[in-house]
Order: C-alpha cells, then structure tokens, then sequence
C-alpha cells in the first residue's frame, strides 16, 4: 500500500485504475478499502485513489496527527497532487469532508458524488428540527468518550446508524475496531459542532453533482441531502433501495453503479432523481 508523509505523518492510501483521478473518502470508523466496489466498477477507465484517513487503517494514530494536521488536509494534499481536475466522492465524515474539499479546492475540484455526507451543521444554521436528532447522539457520544465509556459509547453510535441488533450480531473483531475509534470519531463529531459553511457557500460551487441516499436512511441524514439537494445548482439525487446510512457496506454494487453513472455523464442544469436497485 503506497504511502506519504504529511507534516511528517504517515498517509496511506490505494490506487487502482487509469485515467481521470476519483478520490474517494470514507467515513467514520472505516478505511479506504469501503471504496473496492466503487474502484472494481471504474476498472481501468478512473483513476481511484482511497487514502485512508487519520486514526484507521494504515495511516498515522490520531493522537499523533490531531495537532499539527486533519483529515482534511489529507484530501487537500492528495487532490493537488494530481495533474488534473480531481473528482471527489465520499460517504458520511468523508462526505462532508469532500463538501468542504471542493469549496477551497475551486477549479481543481472536477465533481462531487456524496453519500449522506455528514455536513450536519447544515441542520443547525437552517435551523431543521432534525438537528435536535444528530445532536443528542453526537453530545452523548461525546460525553461518554470523556467518561472513558468506549463500548457505551460504540453502542450508542452504531445504534444510532446501524440498528441495536444488527451492532450485537456484529464480529468481536468489528466491534473491537470501532470501540477503539471512538475517540477519533468524538472529534470528527466536534468538529461538526463548529464548521460554519452554509448552504449559501456550497451553492457557488460550480461543478456537477451527485446525492445518494438510502431509503431507509435516518431523518437527519436525509434532511442533510434535502438541503443540499435544493442548493447545489447541477445535482442529481439517487436513491438506493431499502439501504440505510451504510449503504457503501450494505449496497456497495448499487453506489458505485450510481457514482460511475454520475463520472459518466455531462453535466445537467436541474434535480433528477433515480432509484437505484
């Protein structure tokens, strides 16, 4: 796994494929190996590239990058080291983190595809009542972290995206893994209490666009992509079928299908929305 150093941190990430470089972020808890449907659809016709990001995988512990980088800098980094226009994907924390990507990115930023990106601060500067939703179990999660609670805590998260019962039948091996990010993903979840980009910003940005969103997706993390939705100017909303909030892990096969249809296809002036199976 090729690697690079960012203010003498280690970044690892994949490559795979030839072509228009796709950099592909993933969420909380995770790796870049959530992106192996998506980098397996685009063949040799994309350049996918899934670093993965402070705290998992390969890449530096938190605790070593919390105060000289973030994740952000991450996607900055490996995006203006591509020769050309980088199209950024990401699911959840990535998602939000590739949103923000594109703002300071501009031209370099060739198009989006998000899956219910966690720009929560969304809910809070519109005001939506589902905020309330997002932000009890961000401050639970949060609280229990600083009472050293970390398999509470675990419960708490993956309830809140997953189900209770589907986090109980999960692997000891899974559950020891994301027990052990959660203090990592209590920060991702601060750093959502203070990002200040409205929705106003993103509707400057001038780039194609794709939402996806599961059918069964949780009521914040849908108003999120509602909102987006009616700001980005040239956007496309796919829904995946009976999925939830992973559906990168669930319904890996439909989002990428839905994503390299979005690398495919020209840009277009208004919202259409497509189900995928």
């Amino acid at each position: 796994m090729p690697d690079f150093a960012l203010r003498g941190l280690k970044v690892a990430y994949s490559e795979t494929g030839r072509g228009a470089p796709v950099l592909a972020i993933h969420g909380s808890a995770a790796t870049g190996r959530l992106w192996a449907p998506l980098a397996e659809g685009l063949g040799p016709h994309r350049r996918t590239i899934a670093p993965d990001l402070f705290g998992y995988g390969a890449s530096a512990p938190w605790e070593d990058a919390r105060d000289c980088a973030t994740d952000l800098d991450i996607v900055i980094e490996l995006a203006r080291a591509q020769r050309a226009p980088v199209h950024l994907v990401g699911h959840s924390y990535g998602g939000a983190l590739a949103l923000r990507a594109a703002v300071e990115l501009g031209a370099h930023a060739a198009s989006l595809a998000l899956v219910e990106p966690a720009a929560f601060h969304i809910l809070r500067l519109q005001r939506d009542p589902a905020w309330r939703e997002i932000a009890r179990v961000a401050t639970r999660h949060v609280q229990l972290v600083e009472d050293g609670d970390l398999e509470a805590c675990a419960d708490v998260f993956m309830g809140y995206w997953i189900g209770a019962a589907a986090w109980a039948a999960s692997s000891p091996t899974l559950r020891a893994k994301v027990v052990a990010a959660m203090p990592k993903v209590a920060d991702e979840w601060r750093g959502i209490f203070v990002e200040s980009h409205s929705l106003a910003r993103y509707a400057r940005l001038d780039l194609p666009a794709l939402l996806v969103r599961g059918t069964r997706t949780t009521a914040a993390a849908a108003r999120v992509v509602d909102h987006l939705a009616g700001a980005l100017r040239d956007c496309t909303l796919a829904e995946i079928r009976d999925a939830g909030h992973m559906s990168p892990l669930t319904h890996g096969p439909a989002v990428a299908g839905a994503i390299a249809a979005h690398l495919g296809q020209v840009a277009r002036p208004a919202i259409r929305v497509a189900e995928a199976a």
